[in-house]
């Protein structure tokens, strides 16, 4: 069975959280840094609609400035406050300019690409999660067998119904906790969503939920990790008391690393950083991937170094998977996989890349491998942009230290 351990590194913009498996960086995520949207909600006002883009832009606030939201990612906005006819007649009618909504990040600005917000928000608890749009209840994909249909039970007792999605934590915890919490995320947004869309009301950041490093930590703590590494001592402090509200069964392990040096350093987090930021990697059997970036595509090829195709394909197609949700690859990504020449071979192929991308949270579309050994894939990018963009950027002028020659 796997072992999952979470390593969390104070920076002076934040806090960053590598999460390893079996001694493998699988991802890394942050809160979000000055400029940035991350997971928070937005007061916004339609300055412009786009109908080429088949959108509009938003006013989020003097520091946030304009975001683009789609038009199918808009429809949530009114429905998710007003609800009745009245919403429906709104949506009908379609987008306008000065139309206030609620909205979340959705994609960090990158290139010359702004920010993208969606109104279909969540609001994120220790528990549960809220989402107002939302007319079903839903359970972490992590509940499975008969806790899921317990769960099931419980929330219905309890009237958690449409809009609630239930982390794997809630099962750990008991009726009053839970309801406490739904009672947190229904408040909050009855208060601070209609004073956001109040005529006259700022646009800007809504404040006053979980604090952003906790509400990482929570939605982290949805996987079953083992053990949690630590060298700074405020966040030690921090994670102690958060896990104190936890069952004994379900804290993980705290390991106190030296206060002096670097959580990543210890761990050998940076080892894998430098790792998952090369153009090249080599395969464990044998063999390597190639990892190129173009305007319109990513492009990834697969070197089989004289081993058998169909073996260096399937241990390919699982690094490829971990890749893409390690640097947040999205967009059009094409892979070059080496030749198979049966039917049969291509199916196992196109299953074992299914079966590597099903712990992402982002969408990923796979599609059959061309007579060449092509096989083209989509995936939603979300929050900040891919890993080189992150920790790779000069941190004076945002460069990436390439020269033009």
């Amino acid at each position: 069975m796997s072992r999952l351990a979470l390593v969390l590194e104070k920076r002076d913009d934040g806090v960053e959280a590598a999460l390893i498996e079996d001694d493998r960086l699988v991802d890394l995520l942050r809160t979000a840094t000055a400029g940035e949207l991350g997971d928070g909600l937005h007061a916004g006002r339609i300055t412009r609609i786009d109908r080429h883009l088949g959108g509009a832009f938003v006013d989020i606030g003097a520091s946030a400035g304009e975001a683009f939201i789609l038009a199918r990612d808009a429809r949530f906005a009114l429905p998710a406050l007003d609800g009745g006819e009245g919403a429906k007649r709104n949506r009908a009618a379609g987008l306008a300019e000065g139309q206030r909504l609620i909205v979340q990040g959705r994609r960090e600005a990158g290139g010359d690409k702004g920010p993208r917000v969606t109104a279909a928000v969540q609001l994120r608890g220790r528990f549960l999660a809220l989402q107002p749009h939302a007319n079903e209840l839903a359970l972490s994909p992590r509940l499975k067998g008969r806790a899921r249909e317990e769960m099931a039970g419980r929330c219905a007792g309890l009237g958690l119904d449409a809009g609630f999605v239930v982390r794997r934590l809630a099962v750990a915890v008991d009726d009053d906790a839970l309801k406490a919490e739904a009672l947190e995320l229904r408040g909050w947004w009855e208060r601070s969503g209609k004073a956001g869309l109040a005529k006259g009301a700022a646009t800007g950041p809504l404040g006053g939920m979980i604090d952003p490093f906790e509400t990482l930590v929570w939605q982290l703590l949805d996987h079953r990790i083992d053990e949690i590494a630590i060298a700074d001592d405020g966040l030690f402090v921090r994670c102690t008391r958060m896990l104190e509200r936890l069952p004994e069964s379900e804290r993980p392990e705290l390991i106190r690393l030296e206060a002096q040096g670097s959580a990543f350093a210890q761990t050998g987090v940076d080892d894998e950083i430098g790792r998952a930021l090369a153009r090249e990697l080599e395969l464990a059997g044998g063999g390597r991937i190639i990892i190129e970036h173009a305007a319109a595509c990513i492009a990834i090829d697969v070197d089989g170094g004289g081993r058998a195709a169909l073996d260096v394909d399937l241990e390919a197609a699982a690094e490829i998977g971990r890749q893409m949700r390690l640097r947040n690859l999205g967009g059009t990504i094409i892979v070059d996989f080496v030749d198979l020449p049966t039917r049969p071979q291509r199916q196992r192929l196109e299953e074992a890349l299914r079966r590597s991308v099903r712990g992402d949270a982002a969408p990923v579309q796979i599609f059959p491998m061309s007579p060449l050994g092509i096989v083209q894939m989509s995936r939603a990018r979300r929050g900040s942009n891919r890993l080189a963009e992150r920790l790779a950027n000069c941190p004076h002028c945002g460069g990436t230290g390439k020269v033009a020659r």
